[in-house]
């Protein structure tokens, strides 16, 4: 890396750190999607609790397990009903807890006003809690898009460790893991590895693979010896590299001898031809002698 990153400080804080968020910017590579994936299942295989969130839908195609965790909101301890309807037309709301344990809430229109549809009633949560909240791939704040305009207040003062593939400083956090590196997947990897966080097999292997892409088969100018120390690292932790997984020969054509009839020709029946009964001449059982003419 060229920039000497002093991790004693970052360790402290994750390890202290008992719930983490890990927020992607809206429309995120597939890089950063599978770093920010293997981030955040490295934090719950640690112990951590977990979340994950982007403010856009994620469309990318990608075969590492947790993907479907992204969620476009990192808000969960308050729920929030939603619905179609005019405040016009209502006339109060209350609320009922009941010896059941249930909780009931009571939307009363005013007379001759329509009663709410049921069908579009939605439900979703806001308010974040986290102790430590990391941001991967960008400049400020405002670039989270929708997750920054739900959790405003919360992610002003909450506790951000910024993670980029750039050395400018972060302008809303002093916490920062910055390298100019390949990869976000390279990156992480080394972020993993400081840390000391536990990392699965299959997500390593994924974040392998990302870094094998980002630098052509590892012969790309951005390539540096730490690239090779994190590819010594991902394999340790069990994955393989692309050049050892198994591969099948690919005919561009069919054999020249191609026989395309599949069935088995039965046997055919020819008679043999019947044995006659005749008697060996006499001289056939005399032992043959035969002379050499001088």
């Amino acid at each position: 890396m060229e920039e000497k990153i002093d991790i004693t400080p970052i360790k402290t804080n994750v390890n202290a750190a008992k719930s983490v968020i890990v927020v992607l910017p809206p429309n995120p590579e597939k890089d950063l999607v599978d770093a920010g994936v293997a981030l955040h299942l490295a934090f719950k295989d640690s112990g951590k609790n977990s979340q994950i969130g982007c403010g856009t839908e994620i469309k990318l195609d990608s075969d590492i397990v947790g993907v479907s965790e992204i969620t476009d909101s990192i808000g969960s301890r308050n729920l929030v009903i939603s619905f179609d309807y005019k405040e016009e037309d209502l006339d109060k709301v209350d609320y009922d807890v009941r010896d059941d344990g249930k909780f009931y809430l009571l939307i009363k229109p005013k007379p001759n006003s329509p009663v709410p549809d049921t069908s579009n009633v939605k439900f979703s949560y806001k308010g974040a809690s986290a102790d430590l909240v990391i941001t991967l791939g960008i400049n400020s704040l405002e670039e989270l898009g929708k997750i920054y305009a739900d959790e405003k207040p919360f992610l002003d003062n909450a506790d951000i460790l910024s993670l980029n593939t750039n050395l400018s400083p972060s302008s809303f956090t002093g916490n920062h893991f910055h390298s100019d590196v390949s990869s976000f997947s390279e990156l992480v990897s080394c972020f993993v590895e400081n840390i000391g966080l536990k990392i699965s097999s299959s997500v390593a292997e994924n974040l392998l693979a990302n870094i094998y892409s980002a630098t052509n088969n590892l012969s790309s100018p951005r390539l540096t010896a730490d690239t090779f120390a994190q590819v010594a690292f991902l394999m340790r932790a069990g994955a393989k590299t692309p050049s050892q997984k198994p591969t099948f020969p690919k005919f561009s054509q069919p054999p020249f001898f191609e026989d395309t009839d599949t069935t088995i020709p039965e046997e055919e029946n020819i008679p043999l031809p019947e044995e006659e009964d005749v008697p060996v001449p006499s001289d056939w059982n005399k032992p043959k002698i035969f002379r050499v003419k001088q």
